[in-house]
């Protein structure tokens, strides 16, 4: 998205000047939101050094919307998840709903790193992505946490980790591979496989080869809250049907002062996806911050009895 976004600070601060009521979340989760972009940044160098890769993008695999970590082993990244786990885990047991479960949790993800062995927060990982909800009932069960609280937990967790195997896809100009090959058409992370947290619309952009060339903006691109990955989707179709055509989709905004925030949401399903429309605002916010900061209209679509693409602690009411 470009080296003028906003950090996560300067996103919560922009959000509360405009909206002070979501100033308690906010502040809650914004020392959360920071160490997980810093041990990301950490981990990206362990898994270089210990030549752990993404596995590479085969457009053929993405035409038929297989994501990349789809099949990848978990074997060896228990280190990364127990150093994810020391920097993040101190502020997860602050919370309320997590706090009579401190003890177990620090137990299931300090324990030792053994060779040879099935590691169980390896074990964790594969079943998040696998999305099997049987499986993941099994480690819950062997972790001693109720189901609910370790998928809260693990998001927080492993994203660090995915975010630093993601980032090695991301080149450090031009567009990422799903996007330049034109082939990933799925409403799910190329990456991971969730489904996104927040849309955004971008902005006019110049043409660094001619500089009389350039494109309007309002192209419509995804955002991942575990892997980090952000990727291209069809304005008018709906991520989650993948239905598409006149009618399908609809926007919910405020009246006045919006300045891009609305939900797009699916007159076929009843899913809807918070989106941040660029070209009118002035800055670039964090995406995973400003999802929380649209608490609001996520309200909103509760009493219309629409369902979020994303299921997050801020959503569900």
């Amino acid at each position: 998205m470009g080296s003028s976004c906003q950090d996560v600070a300067q996103t919560v601060t922009e959000i509360v000047a405009r909206r002070p009521v979501l100033e308690p979340v906010l502040r809650a989760f914004e020392p959360l939101l920071e160490a997980r972009e810093a041990v990301s940044a950490e981990l990206a160098e362990v898994l270089r050094d210990a030549a752990v890769h993404l596995p590479e993008f085969r457009p053929e695999r993405a035409s038929n919307g297989v994501p990349l970590l789809v099949d990848m082993s978990m074997t060896g990244m228990a280190a990364g998840i127990r150093r994810a786990a020391e920097a993040i885990l101190p502020l997860l047991v602050s919370q309320q709903a997590v706090a009579p479960y401190k003890t177990a949790l620090e137990e299931f993800f300090s324990q030792p790193v053994k060779e040879g062995e099935v590691d169980s927060r390896e074990e964790l990982a594969e079943v998040l992505l696998t999305g099997s909800t049987e499986a993941f009932a099994g480690v819950a069960d062997k972790c001693g946490v109720p189901p609910e609280v370790l998928d809260f937990v693990a998001g927080f967790v492993l994203s660090p980790v995915l975010r630093a195997l993601a980032g090695q896809a991301n080149p450090e100009h031009g567009e990422s591979p799903w996007d330049a090959a034109g082939v990933w058409r799925q409403g799910y992370c190329p990456v991971c496989g969730t489904f996104p947290s927040m849309a955004w619309l971008d902005r006019p952009s110049l043409d660094e080869k001619n500089a009389y060339l350039s494109g309007g903006g309002g192209k419509k691109h995804l955002h991942c809250s575990l892997c980090g990955t952000n990727w291209k989707f069809r304005r008018g179709a709906c991520p989650s049907c993948g239905k598409e055509g006149d009618g399908t989709m609809e926007i919910l905004h405020e009246s006045s002062g919006a300045r891009g925030e609305r939900l797009d949401w699916c007159t076929q399903c009843n899913s809807y996806c918070p989106t941040v429309d660029l070209r009118e605002r002035e800055g670039i916010p964090d995406m995973d911050v400003m999802a929380l900061g649209m608490m609001h209209l996520d309200m909103v679509a509760s009493r219309k009895k629409l369902r979020p693409l994303k299921p997050s602690f801020w959503n569900m009411f």
